[in-house]
């Protein structure tokens, strides 16, 4: 079974792209239906795929993780890492929240993929995130036969690492305002931006959405609409979601 969270996509891919016979589950999902006890086959492996926010994983996922209940006897498990610029510690993380549940870590991996944090730093260059999707691809099918051949993969995480992650994210947590969050006039009322949200952060009042305070976790889901800004920092900046990038290049995946 294959656990995801996934803001913009690059994580629901891996997911997508590592399922084989089993089931695939949205953590948002489960935490919101208050469903996250889990019957597992025996000998069946057991994935967790997220990103990478502030060198640490993403709130969602540690709540999942909390109410994590897993049924009968797994054989391995598994998390694997997306991010735009490295995965910190965000292994050793979850090392520790799995632990605290009795639930042991057998590997962890990591996938560089686009950033999708558009608050921050310069608009994205198109061509260089289809690269690194491109680039992704042989990454993915290794990890598919490292799972299958249930391998024992713990990187080390040095002292840097860790110090980035213990400091820099519980900062981030705790400065995550909503109230420069708007929607200009091309904002239609629809709807999605609330529906998206993985938290429900979002509300429609009279026909806008509306942020509450201090509950958002920076997924960047709806941000994936044009009319939904953030203070003057990403007007006119292009907007990500995964794509599939077609390529005539021959790929070493290793299944």
């Amino acid at each position: 079974m294959i656990f995801y969270f996934s803001g913009t996509g690059n994580s629901l891919h891996v997911a997508e792209s590592l399922q084989e016979n089993e089931p695939i589950v949205d953590m948002a999902e489960a935490l919101r239906r208050k469903k996250c006890g889990f019957r597992i086959k025996e000998g069946e492996a057991v994935g967790l795929v997220c990103p990478v926010y502030y060198s640490g994983i993403p709130k969602l996922v540690l709540e999942f993780i909390r109410h994590l209940r897993l049924k009968e006897d797994y054989s391995y498990i598994y998390l694997v890492l997306t991010h735009g610029g490295g995965p910190g510690a965000a292994g050793a993380m979850a090392e520790r929240e799995l632990k605290k549940r009795g639930y042991h870590l057998d590997a962890v991996y990591d996938v560089k993929m686009p950033s999708n944090y558009i608050i921050m730093g310069k608009d994205k260059d198109r061509e260089e995130e289809d690269r690194r999707i491109r680039d992704a691809e042989p990454v993915i099918g290794d990890i598919r036969k490292a799972v299958r051949e249930r391998r024992q993969s713990f990187p080390h995480f040095g002292m840097i690492s860790r110090m980035m992650t213990w400091s820099m994210y519980p900062l981030c947590d705790r400065y995550m305002p909503t109230k420069k969050f708007y929607t200009d006039d091309r904002c239609i009322g629809c709807g999605v931006c609330a529906s998206r949200c993985p938290v429900d952060c979002i509300s429609m009042e009279d026909g806008r959405p509306v942020w509450k305070k201090n509950h958002c976790i920076r997924c960047m889901s709806c941000m994936r609409c044009n009319a939904i800004q953030y203070g003057d920092r990403i007007k006119n900046k292009r907007r990500y979601r995964y794509h599939k990038v077609e390529s005539s290049e021959s790929f070493p995946v290793h299944d």
